[in-house]
């Protein structure tokens, strides 16, 4: 962080509470993020309630943010409600199914979710929004508590490739307004892994703009049980929720885990700057 910038950190208390941004690469453990989050008191975390009609551009994407943080903390301090994905009513700690046939499907939809607790008038606000967020980060941490989960890129690219989504295909809609540039040169990449290799590129850039503190690990998050994110809420009881690290999951095919490996030490992208070549050794 240059000595120029604000300090992210610097509307924690403001008066109307405590409103907190959640981003990183998709499949990086941002949902699960939220559903340890909202275990905490006093707290909700929304897991990607906002419009893509809300980022035609990056004014209306930071101008729609800021509305939507009011709103939602307005809704849920008087009827105790949210707009939010969900699964069965609740926000779940992955979004995506089985792998019964095929890639895996999207398990969630978007709807009115209901928190059975109370909230005080600061109460915490986290929302998660991934590219949305990742490719606004400059001025939204100057505005807001900013964070972003980080997962193993060769994990990351790996769980891509399972899933029904704009990802796996190594592109994301919301480009088209906050950087369209990029989107028409993503598109212009005729091989499918060089194309999300480069995408993974383009979302650990802007993390470099990050303090430490703001940067967690999924693996951090596995290994302790989720206390790793407890700092985002302090001065709560924190997390403890048994969980199990997915990044040698069954369902990422070994030879393309080899591929993917060197397709991502063949880059060198701005991944490197979080993780060591040795974390890419399967």
């Amino acid at each position: 962080m240059s000595s120029g910038q604000i300090n992210p950190f610097s509307n924690m208390n403001n008066s109307t509470g405590k409103n907190i941004i959640l981003t990183g690469p998709p499949r990086s453990g941002t949902t699960l993020s939220c559903f340890l989050l909202n275990q905490l008191p006093n707290t909700i975390a929304l897991h990607e309630p906002m419009n893509l009609g809300m980022f035609q551009s990056q004014e209306q994407g930071l101008e729609e943010t800021q509305q939507f943080f009011a709103a939602m903390r307005q809704s849920l301090l008087t009827e105790g409600k949210a707009l939010s994905k969900v699964k069965a009513g609740a926000i779940p700690s992955n979004p995506f199914g089985k792998a019964e046939q095929g890639k895996r499907a999207s398990l969630v939809r978007k709807d009115w979710v209901h928190f059975d607790k109370p909230l005080e008038q600061d109460f915490t606000l986290v929302i998660k929004q991934n590219a949305h967020f990742t490719f606004l980060l400059e001025p939204l941490n100057l505005l807001y508590p900013l964070y972003t989960i980080i997962r193993n890129p060769v994990s990351t690219i790996a769980s891509w490739n399972t899933i029904q989504a704009p990802v796996s295909k190594g592109n994301l809609t919301v480009l088209k307004g906050l950087r369209p540039a990029l989107f028409e040169e993503l598109e212009r990449i005729p091989d499918l892994l060089d194309r999300q290799v480069r995408l993974l590129h383009e979302l650990f850039l802007p993390y470099r703009l990050l303090q430490k503190e703001q940067i967690i690990r999924y693996e951090d998050i596995v290994e302790s049980n989720g206390a790793a994110l407890n700092h985002l809420v302090p001065n709560t009881p924190g997390i403890q929720y048994t969980l199990e690290n997915k990044n040698r999951n069954a369902l990422y095919d070994a030879s393309l885990r080899t591929e993917i490996t060197r397709r991502l030490m063949q880059f060198k992208g701005a991944y490197m700057d979080f993780y060591n070549p040795e974390d890419f050794d399967w």
